[in-house]
C-alpha cells in the first residue's frame, strides 16, 4: 500500500513538474529590468525539497513565490564594511563577506532598502522550475564550486549560474534566509532543531562537500552564531 502511495505521488509531482516547465519557465518578462546588481525572479511554481537528501529537506514539493529581484552575487566585504565600520577584513578579501551573524544581515538589509530571503526564494533562485539539483543543472562538476575566494563573482572558471542568472550558489559562504528552521508541510521526520531557535542557511562554503551544495540542502543555525560556520548573505527586494 505505501509503495503505491508514493508512486502515485511520484506521479502527481512528475505531472506538475511538466505544466510548471510548460507554463513557467519560458515566462520571463523581457521587459523587466532588475535595480543594479540584481536579477529578476518571476512569479509561480517550483518543485522544492528533495526525497533523496538529508531527511530534513522532504518531501519534495510544489511551492509558489510572488515574483522577486535577488542579488546576482552575495554581499561583499566591502558593501558591508560601508554599513559596519567595525566590520573587519583580510587585504585581498574584498569578496563575499563572511562571520556575518543574522542580526547584522537583516539590519544591513534594512539599511539599503532589501531583505534577506525566505527559504523558499532562495531555493527557486537557485535551482528554477526543473527540479534540478545543483543550481547548474543535474550533473556534479567540482570545477563549479566555489572553492577559492578569487572564484567568486563569476571569476575563473567557476562562472556556472543558476536560471535566473545568479552567481557562488553552491559553495563560497553560506547564506542567511529569513526563514526559522521549521518541518515542511508531511515531514514526519522530527528533530528538537525545529521551531524558533534556529534559523536556515543554504549553499555550503569552502569547507564542505557535495551533499551541501544541492540547490535543495538546508541546515541551521543559531541567529547570532558565526564561530562554526562562514556566513554571508544575498539580499531580495520586492517588485513593486
Amino acid at each position: 500500500m505505501i509503495n503505491w502511495i508514493k508512486k502515485i505521488r511520484f506521479a502527481t509531482l512528475m505531472f506538475l513538474l511538466a505544466f510548471i516547465i510548460i507554463s513557467a519557465d519560458n515566462k520571463f518578462d523581457n521587459e523587466i529590468i532588475a535595480p543594479e546588481g540584481m536579477v529578476y525572479v518571476p512569479a509561480g511554481p517550483f518543485i522544492m525539497g528533495s526525497n533523496i537528501d538529508d531527511p530534513d529537506s522532504s518531501p519534495q514539493h510544489i511551492a509558489e513565490t510572488g515574483a522577486y529581484y535577488i542579488d546576482k552575487y552575495e554581499v561583499s566585504n566591502v558593501e558591508y564594511a560601508k554599513f559596519d565600520v567595525n566590520h573587519k577584513y583580510n587585504e585581498g578579501d574584498e569578496e563575499r563577506a563572511a562571520t556575518i551573524n543574522w542580526n547584522q544581515a537583516s539590519a544591513y538589509a534594512e539599511s539599503i532598502g532589501k531583505r534577506l530571503p525566505t527559504e523558499i526564494e532562495w531555493e527557486k533562485a537557485a535551482r528554477g522550475t526543473d527540479g534540478r539539483m545543483l543550481p547548474w543543472g543535474d550533473f556534479y562538476d567540482d570545477s563549479f564550486v566555489i572553492y577559492s575566494k578569487t572564484n567568486t563573482r563569476g571569476q575563473s572558471i567557476a562562472k556556472p549560474a543558476s536560471p535566473y542568472g545568479c552567481f557562488d550558489m553552491a559553495g563560497s559562504v553560506w547564506e542567511w534566509t529569513s526563514d526559522w528552521y521549521q518541518q515542511y508541510p508531511g515531514n514526519t521526520h522530527d528533530m528538537e532543531q525545529y521551531g524558533e531557535k534556529y534559523k536556515v542557511i543554504r549553499g555550503g562554503s569552502t569547507f564542505n562537500n557535495f551533499a551541501c551544495f544541492t540547490t535543495f540542502h538546508r541546515y541551521y543555525v543559531h541567529p547570532i552564531d558565526t564561530r562554526a560556520y562562514p556566513i554571508g548573505m544575498r539580499l531580495v527586494k520586492d517588485v513593486e
